[in-house]
């Protein structure tokens, strides 16, 4: 089990079943891991969209998150008094610049997996008591891609046991933004938007173009557009690429590809999503445009794996636990649209 000591000492340790099952014969009671922090750092390492959010370190099942924002605007002092001489009056004549409070609550959910390994397979095995480390090699990343999708699908509706329906991920927190954008922004046309019109990506479209208008969007709402990442499915992302390889002009030129490997588009990387690949909730194929540190990841730095034979079961039975939760900071710098693949009639 960690202890609080351990998390505050920051020690590299890693959860895994590497201690035997068995020990001169005997079932090891209760096969307990060490402390978390690798394990969580492995299941952003080896998922693609969580390792580039803004990581925050939880205390307890909730944490508020202040984020100031400031937006200052220069005012002409020849318009306030000096300490000598007759100008006209005293600075708190002039606007004042005045800073927005920004507050957001991430409240972590506990999550689970667990699998039975039968006595018998493990007797029969080649790996026989190997093969629960070769599973937990195989459960992080798995683990990872679940946490993703969580993180990005999720609707709070807790119906079932359902990790997806635990809590709310970035697009229904979006959905909410654009709520209160189609409710409020004829007083002020910059507020964000949340979702952009859908991206018509079927035959006789051109996708560059329409995303090119959301970009112009995203600034427009005062995204900070030399951060943002483009993320899409590996669908659109061929599109993209097979449109911009048949095109001579700007199009084709304004797309191209880093030394990482991925597309860049308007000077703003194109990063292909797995867990785009496999949509939840509802949601269909979306491309989101965000600057990752307007995303807040708030992992509870504690977590346990354990591995415990039950002679009812005839199984080894082995979980891991962990709770996170996902939040939104700066709504400007996150907006994300349907994709449509009808064609053009």
């Amino acid at each position: 089990m960690i202890t609080e000591a351990d998390i505050k000492a920051n020690k590299p340790v890693i959860v895994k079943w590497d201690k035997p099952l068995t020990s001169s014969g005997v079932v090891t009671d209760g096969v307990m891991a060490g402390q978390a922090q690798e394990f969580i750092t492995r299941i952003e390492e080896e998922s693609e969209l969580l390792g580039m959010l803004r990581y925050i370190e939880m205390d307890g099942e909730t944490q508020d998150i202040q984020a100031l924002r400031v937006r200052a605007k220069l005012q002409n002092m020849n318009k306030i008094t000096g300490t000598v001489g007759a100008q006209v009056s005293d600075i708190t004549t002039l606007t004042e610049t005045t800073p927005g409070i920004l507050k957001n609550t991430l409240e972590a959910q506990p999550f689970t997996a667990y699998c039975k390994i039968p006595k018998t397979f493990l007797k029969t095995n080649i790996e026989k008591e190997n093969f629960i480390a070769k599973y937990e090699s195989l459960l992080v990343p798995s683990c990872a891609f679940s946490a993703e999708q969580i993180a990005i699908f999720g609707k709070k509706t807790l119906a079932d046991a359902d990790g997806l329906h635990a809590l709310k991920g970035i697009l229904a927190q979006l959905d909410d933004v654009k709520t209160a954008w189609t409710s409020g922004h004829g007083a002020d046309p910059k507020i964000p938007m949340g979702e952009y019109t859908a991206i018509n990506a079927g035959e006789g479209y051109e996708i560059l173009p329409q995303i090119d208008a959301m970009l112009t969007q995203f600034t427009y709402q005062r995204g900070k557009r030399k951060l943002a990442n483009i993320y899409v499915s590996s669908k659109l992302e061929s599109a993209m690429i097979a449109e911009a390889s048949k095109r001579e002009t700007e199009g084709g030129d304004r797309l191209f590809f880093n030394d990482n490997g991925n597309m860049v588009f308007r000077g703003r990387e194109v990063i292909q999503l797995d867990a785009l690949d496999n949509p939840a909730n509802s949601y269909g194929d979306v491309v989101i445009i965000a600057n990752p540190d307007s995303i807040a990841y708030g992992p509870i730095m504690e977590a346990e794996s354990e591995a415990e034979y039950k002679i009812e079961l005839k199984s080894y039975l082995t979980s891991v636990d962990w709770m996170f939760d996902v939040g939104i900071i700066f709504a400007e710098d996150v907006l994300y649209a349907d994709v449509d693949y009808t064609a053009k009639e």
